[in-house]
């Protein structure tokens, strides 16, 4: 009896209806994976063949609901970036707005990363990490630019570590 009632339901929706219900059982499937910033998950359910209207719609929803939300995907990001990288703030910001992520929220998101993680710490290992590769000079100084850290952070990260070395 149940399964002719699914039958005979699935029977009265209309197709765009299906097509909202197919969008977000995509979209929950995905999110119960791992978190998920919402112009990441836009493009997955277009690529999946999903029409922009619905797609939108799926999203407001899953935002009104607090299954989606791009603050929340900005510091697992952080976090787990911070695991293999020594990045700075420039690059940081740079990467979440790549993914997407509003310049308010990447630097509320940075801002708060900060605020738990020393910043002239990470920079001092990035040093560390690039003299170990045989990185001097301008080359060090790119380097570390790449990496989203300022030359001032750099030089007194370089003083530092010259400083600790001398002692």
């Amino acid at each position: 009896m149940q399964d002719q009632e699914n039958f005979d339901q699935t029977q009265t929706e209309s197709p765009a209806a299906r097509e909202a219900a197919a969008a977000t059982q995509k979209a929950l499937a995905l999110l119960a994976r791992c978190e998920q910033c919402r112009s990441g998950l836009e493009r997955k359910l277009l690529q999946k063949g999903f029409s922009k209207g619905t797609v939108e719609g799926v999203l407001d929803a899953l935002e009104e609901r607090g299954l989606l939300d791009d603050l929340r995907f900005a510091r697992a990001w952080l976090n787990s970036r911070r695991i293999g990288h020594q990045e700075g703030r420039t690059r940081l910001l740079a990467e979440l707005g790549a993914r997407g992520i509003s310049k308010e929220t990447s630097k509320k998101a940075v801002d708060d990363f900060f605020e738990e993680f020393n910043e002239e710490e990470i920079c001092a290992r990035a040093v560390k990490k690039f003299l170990s590769r045989g990185y001097q000079g301008d080359k060090l100084m790119a380097a570390m630019t790449r990496a989203g850290f300022s030359y001032k952070m750099t030089a007194a990260a370089l003083k530092a570590l010259a400083i600790n070395r001398d002692n």
